[in-house]
């Protein structure tokens, strides 16, 4: 088996050990004897008995937890409205994705121009000394804008010399009517913050920007900002609306790898002063638009715990334990007070910490051996706690020797033990004829692959557990990162546009599905699981330029978050056929609720469901996500191919039909 497992040696959010596809498809195909198709076509058959009369342990809620972090494009473009980016003219021009644009024989030079610095260290200066028709200036390409849509933006401009005249533009075409400039008014020598708005005339994903300089001058421009008029304090409504279909209990920020390099600091403050950087742990420009405040107000809008991860690679105990005084602290404290100078008078409720992200990863910045992070840890711990008494402590962990040492020294300074799981599934979205007959012909085996990961690092754990040590026996696991990847190559599946986005197709959903079931029988040892991620990044959530939609994972997770929970109820599950299920109840109500998961590519199972004595009053109701094939994927702007269905109600003392690759949940009492 150790043979079968390779380290990772990647600048990517992977656990210390990945288990590839096909020593996946190898184990689970040896160890489980994956039952064979019928040959004559007929319903396989199946028997689940369970008894509600006897729970076994309480879900926690934070099981259906999600992740977001600065990383292409889970935020920028994601989470937040912003359509500009680098807004803050962070590149060198010539590397940037702003384009000059200069009319024919004019006198311009587009700068960098530290004397007029705004943001960070320079600003965007534009210097005309030509009477000539025509503007010059910056552009920005391929922007999403939907006709009829209002879009609203400003700049921040100062007047250096002369008396300029500026312009914006928004255009949806090529066609002198397909477009919409504004004079910028009322320039001055001091910076003023100049709004313009736009209202689109076409829908397409190729719009431009544009702010050119049409008569003689120097300006200064600080920034630039353009949204859809219907943002939500900044954020996309749309995507915003998905989140709420997910409802996740509690929400992971600001990362994963992206952490080790982030100073919490730089993101407080006028949105507009706040410094870029280059970003070293994904390679990319961070504006720091989104920091502590946009996170609590994201999480207030759509009613998610936030769980804060602070900078234990590059950063400082004392930069930690201010992060906590900032966000919880009374307003007479110092950060407290800063806080407060900000807009936010009331401290914030954040009792979930992480104190850092794999740091046992050489892909992680400023990582150490365990020996090393284990004292820091501890020193973390102490000052964020001397900050916030009622502060909760989620520690970085992995398998076999990090943890032996791990838990040995840190135990008492954490409440539950963080671990992590993805699993590669290799094939490119939208697949082609073949992957899809590969995928389809492996997937009995691959649709353990995901639960598979989960168990080992469940397993890891609960055999520490009950061995004299109170301190252990205490903390539980916090799996904050776990899902799928195609790979580990940032490049996207074929309808994505930024790192990462690789699209879930139908049977990724199953698979997942099963490792959500894993996680639930284990709710026991396992206190916290974040799907990594929300939007985009390996996302339960994709958006092109204009439109989102929920990918097959966003589909289950909304689905069993919604009605699955409870404490769980042991099953007896007959008949060696492709099923997977599990089952809750809730103790307050009486509400039994079982997930069902046919993970047969082609064979529809048949189960009859038997809870002893205590019989249904009344029949179940019942919700399926299914597709046309394992390989249907779901795009934004088009047609859903996955879908969560209501049902018609089910009788269960008849047998329950489930379809071919389809997850079912049925409630009752």
């Amino acid at each position: 088996m150790k043979a079968l497992l390779r380290t990772i040696k990647t600048t990517s959010c992977q656990p210390l050990r990945l288990i590839s596809l096909h020593a996946l498809l190898l184990i689970a195909a040896l160890a489980a004897g994956a039952p064979a198709p019928r040959a004559d076509g007929a319903a396989l058959e199946a028997t689940l008995t369970l008894d509600p009369s006897k729970p076994g342990a309480a879900i926690s809620p934070y099981l259906y937890g999600q992740f977001l972090e600065h990383l292409g494009r889970c935020i920028h473009d994601g989470v937040w409205a912003e359509k500009l980016r680098d807004r803050k003219f962070f590149q060198p021009l010539d590397k940037s994705v702003w384009q000059v644009v200069r009319a024919t024989g004019a006198q311009f030079d587009a700068y960098l121009d530290p004397a007029g610095a705004f943001a960070g260290e320079h600003c965007l200066a534009l210097w005309r000394r030509d009477q000539n028709s025509g503007g010059c200036g910056l552009a920005q390409k391929d922007l999403g804008v939907i006709a009829g849509k209002d879009y609203v933006g400003y700049a921040w401009v100062a007047v250096a010399s002369g008396e300029p005249v500026l312009e914006a533009t928004l255009a949806w075409g090529d066609g002198v009517d397909d477009r919409q400039t504004v004079r910028l008014n009322g320039l001055g020598r001091e910076y003023r913050r100049i709004p313009f708005r736009f209202h689109a005339g076409k829908t397409t994903e190729s719009a431009s920007f544009s702010l050119q300089i049409t008569r003689p001058g120097l300006v200064w421009v600080g920034c630039l900002s353009l949204m859809p008029a219907d943002n939500v304090k900044g954020m996309r409504a749309d995507v915003l609306a998905l989140i709420k279909q997910l409802n996740p209990p509690i929400t992971r920020w600001p990362g994963g790898n992206f952490v080790s390099g982030y100073h919490w600091k730089d993101g407080i403050g006028e949105r507009d002063r706040r410094p870029p950087r280059w970003e070293r742990a994904w390679n990319d420009v961070e504006d720091n638009d989104v920091g502590l405040d946009e996170f609590m107000t994201f999480c207030a809008e759509v009613g998610t715990e936030p769980y804060i991860s602070v900078n234990t690679g590059l950063g400082s105990v004392e930069e930690a334990a201010d992060e906590v005084e900032y966000a919880t602290g009374s307003a007479r404290t110092h950060w407290g007070a800063e806080r407060a100078r900000h807009g936010h008078p009331k401290p914030y409720r954040v009792t979930w910490w992480g104190i850092g992200n794999e740091m046992y990863g050489d892909w992680q910045l400023g990582n150490v051996p365990v020996e090393r992070y284990a004292l820091r840890h501890n020193s973390f711990v102490e000052a964020m706690k001397a900050k916030s008494p009622t502060a909760k402590f989620i520690a970085v962990g992995a398998p076999g020797a990090w943890n032996n040492l791990m838990l040995s020294v840190s135990a008492r300074h954490m409440d539950l033990l963080s671990g992590h799981h993805y699993t590669e599934r290799k094939f490119k979205a939208p697949f082609s004829a073949e992957d899809a007959r590969k995928y389809e012909a492996n997937f009995l085996a691959y649709s353990g692959s995901v639960m598979g990961g989960v168990r080992r690092v469940v397993n890891d754990y609960r055999q520490r557990l009950g061995k004299g040590n109170a301190d252990l026996d205490r903390v539980r696991l916090a799996i904050d990162e776990w899902g799928i990847v195609r790979d580990w190559n940032a490049a996207p599946d074929g309808p994505g546009i930024g790192s990462f986005e690789h699209y879930y197709p139908l049977g990724d959903g199953l698979a997942s599905a099963r490792a959500l079931h894993e996680l639930l029988r284990s709710a026991d040892v396992v206190g916290m699981a974040n799907w990594a991620q929300t939007v985009n990044v390996i996302g339960a959530i994709k958006t092109s330029r204009n439109y989102a939609v929920l990918d097959s994972v966003g589909h289950l997770l909304a689905l069993y978050r919604a009605r699955v929970g409870g404490n769980v109820v042991p099953i007896q599950l007959s008949g060696g056929v492709p099923l997977d299920a599990v089952a809750a109840v809730d103790r307050k109500t009486g509400q039994v609720s079982t997930g069902l998961v046919n993970y047969s590519p082609d064979q529809e199972v048949v189960v009859r469901i038997d809870c002893g004595d205590r019989k249904p009053r009344l029949a179940a109701q019942g919700w399926r996500i299914n597709g046309p094939s394992l390989s249907a994927i779901n795009i934004p702007g088009q047609s859903e191919a996955i879908t969560t269905e209501a049902l018609a109600p089910v009788a269960l003392d008849q047998p329950v039909r489930l379809p071919a690759h389809s997850i079912t949940v049925l409630t009752w009492r």
